[in-house]
């Protein structure tokens, strides 16, 4: 019980994180967005997004569920912020091209989760997954 009451809390927290992103992306406060974006992802997955940008597509998966040894909910929350960070690039056009990778990773992670995950689906992961599929990454 502890254990779901937990987990309930974080996801309300994430939720408000998440609340937060949007006001920072639509009010153009691009390096809070960025902040905050970096905070989360560290608080949230003890993982930074640089880290994930960085590695290969094809190894993304298993250095997540094996080294870092995420669980479906963190990432989840995880592709939640790296598709952020995707969103971020492209407001920014900075650094070039890395709009593309990031939604790529997203769209990795998304995927996995969709045929693997134990957890509920969820809406929001369907449409932005079926957003993605259409850009051809």
């Amino acid at each position: 019980m502890l254990k779901r009451d937990y987990l309930v809390k974080q996801f309300e927290e994430f939720g408000k994180v998440m609340a937060i992103l949007l006001g920072l992306k639509s009010n153009g406060n691009y390096p809070d967005l960025l902040d905050e974006i970096n905070k989360a992802a560290q608080k949230y997955t003890s993982t930074e997004i640089s880290f994930v940008e960085l590695l290969p597509d094809e190894h993304l998966i298993n250095e997540l569920t094996r080294e870092k040894k995420l669980n479906d909910d963190q990432l989840k929350m995880l592709g939640d912020l790296v598709f952020e960070k995707a969103e971020y690039y492209l407001k920014t056009g900075f650094p070039e091209k890395q709009a593309p990778n990031c939604y790529k990773k997203a769209y990795l992670i998304y995927s996995f989760l969709k045929e693997h995950a134990t957890g509920n689906y969820s809406l929001d992961m369907h449409y932005k997954l079926e957003l993605l599929s259409k850009m051809n990454l």
